[in-house]
Parts: structure tokens; C-alpha cells; sequence
């Protein structure tokens, strides 16, 4: 094992942890009285010793990460953290408590961990406190936070792929309409869940606003002359012209979106919706009503639908029919 650099301070292995007073060689000094307190487990008189390759090979850190952690003056900006058991300039062996440190560095590595982050983290292991709770559940939610951004950008690029097929003039609605499909799958299923719906409820709610959904896309692109044309969609076609005539009514008389008569065409919308079902009783009625209102209302609350609702249903109406939704929503839940 290498001479320990003195830098005038003492300090246990299992003291607080200055990342500003720490340099390799007390780190490594720290760190084995903690990994090898009895000293090495290889045995014999003289100490076993590895090239820098067969680290690499070992612990599957690369040569540039090994002599960042090495040394200061790497071109990646070194830490200097540790300090091998022989460091000559030109010439490196690691011994066993080098082993030990890159294959904990490795695991760190695997686990997200960047190369400043290695260091505070290892005193946070060798730690008799919760200092590796709280380091390894922030890491965990830095984690959980990208996983969450990767699956939004996958999700995002799903609906540009969808676009693909259609005819270049027709790509951007393509893109809107699959950016609605998923933003009605995903509000169905979470206002399911909320109100404990069946699959059966939340199934049919579902088709219900697919349907919905692309008849104001069909709006979007065809125009509003539609509305009366005798095809498959007259019925959509007849209650999104209404709902548009509804919410002009309403910003034209300065209704506010908490107020009674908003919260009068929210629940009015949703019972018509719901109707369409072909629900046989008026409980039923009811709890498709409910789950639809709050279906919309999560619609309403992704950005991604802000474009499509204000073109199709005019200027403010998008912010009017959100928190319209939201407060109305909010008030059924209350009463439950």
C-alpha cells in the first residue's frame, strides 16, 4: 500500500465527510480502515498487484474513468479522489483495496451515479447514519423523474410516427388527433380508476371519446359546413356544433368558468355523452356522466389539447372549458 500524503488533518473513516478536505490518499486511507480493517484477504508476504488493463477488465471502468478518479489534471477534469497503491508518473498499480474501491465505483456507475457524485457517495456507504437512505432516495427520484421524461418522449415520437402514412398536407392533424387519442386514453383510464368504475363502464366512455375526439379533428380538417352532412358521424358531427354554439354563448355574455352557468353546460355536455351509451337505468346514467365529465376535464388539463380545442371551439375557449371542467369535476367529487 502506498504512503498516505500528509495533509496535516485527522480524521476517522467513519467521521463527517469534506469532500474540500479530502484527497486520494486520505480517501483511500478512510475507506479500507472501513473495507479492510484486518488488511487484505489475498494473504502472503508480498501485496498482489493489477496493471490498469485488468481493472478495466474487472470492474468494467474505463481507462479515462479510472484516471479521472485518479487524478486531477485528466482532460474531463479529474477528481483526484483516490490514490493507487502505486502511483509513479508513467506507471500505475492497483492492489486489492483498489479492486474494492472501482468495483464499488462500477456499481455506482451502473446505478446513475455520475463521476462528482461518486465521491460523497462512498463516505455516504461507509456511513454508520442515514446519509445513504437520503442519498440513494434522491437518486432514485432523479431517476424516476427521467424515466418519466423518456416515456413522455417516446409517447411524443408515437404520435409523429403516426403521421407518417398520411398525406403530407394532413400530417399535422395526424399528429393532433394521435396527440388527443392518447391524451383520452390516458384521462379515461385515471378517472376510472378514480371513481372505481368497471372495465365495462370505462371501456364504454372510452370508445365514446375516441369517437369524440376525432370527429373534432374531422371538424378541424373539413370545416364546420359539415355539421348536417348524412354520414356515420352526424352524430358527433351534431353534438360538437352545439357544444361549440353552447361555449360561444357563454364568452359572449361573460359567463366566468366557476360560475353556475358554465358549471350548467359542463354537466348538460356530459349527460348528453352519456346518453349515446345506451345505459339502461339512471344510475347508470349517472356514473357514465360523472366518469366522462372528469375524463374531459383531464383532457382539458394536458396542454397538448390547448391547439385543437381553441381553433375548433374559438378564441378563450380553451381556458374557459378547462377550469370550467376542473371546478365542476371537482364539485361532483365532493358530493359523492
Amino acid at each position: 500500500m502506498s504512503k498516505l500524503k500528509q495533509n496535516g488533518r485527522t480524521q476517522r473513516a467513519s467521521s463527517a465527510y469534506s469532500q474540500s478536505t479530502t484527497d486520494g490518499a486520505e480517501s483511500r486511507r478512510m475507506v479500507l480502515a472501513v473495507l479492510q480493517p484486518d488488511g487484505t484477504a489475498c494473504g502472503g508476504e508480498e501485496a498482489t498487484m493489477w496493471e490498469r488493463s485488468q481493472v478495466e477488465r474487472l470492474t468494467g471502468l474505463s481507462r479515462h474513468m479510472i484516471q479521472d478518479l485518479c487524478y486531477h489534471n485528466t482532460k474531463g477534469g479529474g477528481l483526484g479522489f483516490w490514490e493507487p497503491a502505486v502511483s509513479k508518473p508513467g506507471y500505475s498499480r492497483f492492489d486489492e483495496g483498489d479492486l474494492l474501491m472501482f468495483y464499488l465505483v462500477g456499481q455506482l456507475k451502473r446505478a446513475g451515479f455520475t463521476l462528482r457524485e461518486v465521491e460523497p457517495t462512498v463516505f455516504a456507504i461507509l456511513e454508520n447514519d442515514d446519509s445513504l437512505v437520503r442519498t440513494l432516495q434522491g437518486k432514485a427520484d432523479e431517476l424516476h423523474a427521467r424515466r418519466a421524461e423518456l416515456a413522455d418522449q417516446l409517447s411524443a415520437l408515437e404520435c409523429l410516427e403516426d403521421a407518417v402514412s398520411s398525406k403530407p398536407a394532413d400530417r399535422l392533424y395526424a399528429v393532433m388527433e394521435a396527440v388527443l387519442v392518447q391524451s383520452v386514453d390516458r384521462a379515461v383510464e385515471d378517472a376510472g380508476r378514480r371513481l372505481g368504475a368497471t372495465r365495462e363502464e370505462v371501456d364504454s366512455v372510452h370508445a365514446l371519446l375516441l369517437d369524440v375526439a376525432r370527429g373534432m379533428m374531422s371538424e378541424l380538417r373539413d370545416g364546420a359546413d359539415r355539421v348536417d352532412e348524412a354520414d356515420d358521424a352526424t352524430s358527433t358531427r351534431l353534438c360538437i356544433g352545439e357544444a361549440r354554439a353552447g361555449i360561444a354563448s357563454l364568452l359572449h355574455r361573460g359567463m366566468v368558468p366557476t360560475g353556475p352557468a358554465a358549471c350548467g353546460f359542463v354537466r348538460r355536455v356530459s349527460r348528453k355523452l352519456a346518453r349515446r351509451c345506451a345505459l339502461g337505468t339512471p344510475a347508470e346514467a349517472r356514473a357514465h356522466a360523472e366518469l366522462i365529465m372528469r375524463a374531459l376535464a383531464h383532457v382539458l388539463g394536458d396542454v397538448e389539447s390547448g391547439v385543437p380545442v381553441e381553433l375548433l371551439f374559438g378564441n378563450g375557449s380553451y381556458a374557459f372549458l378547462a377550469q370550467a371542467f376542473r371546478v365542476c369535476a371537482a364539485g361532483a367529487g365532493q358530493g359523492r
